[in-house]
Formats: C-alpha cells, sequence, structure tokens
C-alpha cells in the first residue's frame, strides 16, 4: 500500500466556519485539511492508503465529494493533485520562495565588484527577474549557472586566507563535498558522523546541539564568515531523527575557499 497526499478543490464559496468544522469531523481518518484556497474556494487535503497514486486519488475525490455534499454544499471538483507522502514531504521540506540574489550576492557568486554585474546587466549576459529600486533581483540558480558556463573567474578576485581553524576547515571541506556528491563524505574524527543526510541545491542536514560544543563552534565560525548559512527543521525533518540538527546551506564562497584549501575531496586535513 501507498500512503498518498490528496488535494481536492471545489467549485463553492462562502463556506462557514461551522461547515468547515464539521467537514474536518466527517474526514478525521484521513489526517485532513480543510479551508479556503487562495481564489476562495473550499479545499480538502486528506491522506490515503491505497494500491496506486490514481487509486488514491479516486478515492479522495469520493470519500470528500461525499462529506461535502452531506453538508449541503456543492460538490463540483474543479481540481486535484496526488502526491506520495514522500513526495509531499520532500517539497514541504523546500524553500517557500527560490532563492533569489541583489548585487552584492551576485557578486559574490561570480566573485566581483558589483560594478560588473551591472556591466553584465546592460550587456543582456544577465537577466533580472525583477528591477527594485534598491537594484536588480536575480535568480541565484541562474547566476549560478552563467557561473558554470560562460563567465571567467579570471576577472574575479583572489580567495583571502580567513584564518580558519582545523576543524572549521574539515566541517566546511565535508559539507562541500556532500553536497557535490550527494551523499555525506568522510570527515575528520572531529567532525565523524556529523553529516547525516544531504538534500538538493547545497543543502545538508548536520547533527548539532549543546553536545557538540566543537561542531557548534565551527558551523558558527564559518556563518560567520558567510561560507555557509543555517536553518532549523521543518516539521517533516524533525520526525527523521536528532531535533537539534540543522539544515546547512553551502554558499559559493563556502566553497570556493573549501576548493583554494584543497579540501573538497580529502576532508581529513
Amino acid at each position: 500500500m501507498i500512503k498518498s497526499n490528496v488535494y481536492v478543490e471545489f467549485g463553492v464559496h462562502d463556506v462557514s466556519p461551522d461547515q468547515y468544522g464539521d467537514l474536518f469531523e466527517a474526514l478525521a481518518e484521513h489526517a485532513p485539511g480543510v479551508g479556503p484556497a487562495p481564489n476562495g474556494n473550499l479545499s480538502v487535503r486528506v491522506f490515503i492508503d491505497a494500491e496506486t497514486v490514481l487509486d488514491a486519488l479516486a478515492q479522495a475525490v469520493a470519500v470528500t465529494s461525499r462529506a461535502v455534499r452531506e453538508l449541503g454544499l456543492t460538490d463540483t471538483v474543479i481540481g486535484a493533485e496526488v502526491l506520495t507522502e514522500a513526495e509531499f514531504d520532500r517539497r514541504e521540506a523546500e524553500p517557500a520562495v527560490p532563492e533569489l540574489a541583489g548585487l552584492a550576492e551576485a557578486a559574490a557568486i561570480l566573485d566581483v565588484h558589483k560594478n560588473q554585474i551591472q556591466r553584465l546587466v546592460d550587456r543582456g549576459e544577465l537577466t533580472p527577474v525583477q528591477e527594485l529600486a534598491a537594484g536588480p533581483v536575480f535568480a541565484a540558480g541562474m547566476v549560478r549557472t552563467y557561473a558554470e558556463k560562460r563567465h571567467s573567474r579570471r576577472i574575479g578576485r583572489p580567495v583571502k586566507d580567513l584564518g580558519l581553524s582545523p576543524v572549521e576547515r574539515a566541517l566546511l571541506g565535508a559539507l562541500v563535498t556532500s553536497a557535490r556528491e550527494g551523499a555525506p563524505a568522510d570527515t575528520a574524527p572531529t567532525v565523524k558522523d556529523s553529516v547525516v543526510e544531504v538534500y538538493p541545491d547545497n543543502r545538508v542536514r548536520v547533527h548539532y546541539g549543546p553536545h557538540t560544543p566543537e561542531l557548534t563552534t565551527a558551523l558558527d565560525k564559518l556563518v560567520e564568515h558567510k561560507l555557509i548559512r543555517t536553518r532549523g527543521l521543518t516539521r517533516a525533518e524533525q520526525t527523521k531523527g536528532n531535533g537539534d540538527d540543522v539544515v546547512v546551506t553551502v554558499l559559493d564562497k563556502g566553497t570556493r575557499h573549501a576548493e583554494a584549501a584543497g579540501n573538497t575531496g580529502d576532508t581529513s586535513s
């Protein structure tokens, strides 16, 4: 059996709070979510166990339609989406907004001065997704793609020594290698088993908390130097182990420093 998450939208407005409550109770065995869609329509999300996702979709439409009819509401389905529970959790863990970059962030990705970014825009080599009063805003992924395919690093600045400790260098190398290879990398003994899971888009889950003071200090220092960015766990991620873990995003500056130190293949130095 496959557990699937199914979203069903009905062409009905003006649902009362009491009706939402009654609908929630009627669907309680399916862990429902009910409420208005962005366009004001009635939306329902339920979990269904079925042999296939298509079976789950059919069952969800039947179950929710029956519950809506019993409340005296129009049961016309105008849209539906079905995802396996695993895919639903994966999407929930993704950032709600794609990573964006202003002039300073784009310059950091390409390792050039901000004036060079404006020249690339003027020449049509980089296209912002939005022009604000403060300047252009880019999709960070687009800037990285440009850096990989067309940009010459020779016009960039040399990597500066930040005075990282051996533990900090080892951890940065492990994070970069893990993100690049899509699996936890072998690490030096001081940070062994710190990297426990790798997500898409240069994100890595790391054991973190008061029981790991050396690792905590190293992560804080990498954040201070803007080599990485950290966030807490989503609700879905918290169910997969240690709630003290953090998700680390390796920034382009961090990748460059790890590469300059020769620390992206062998992280034991």
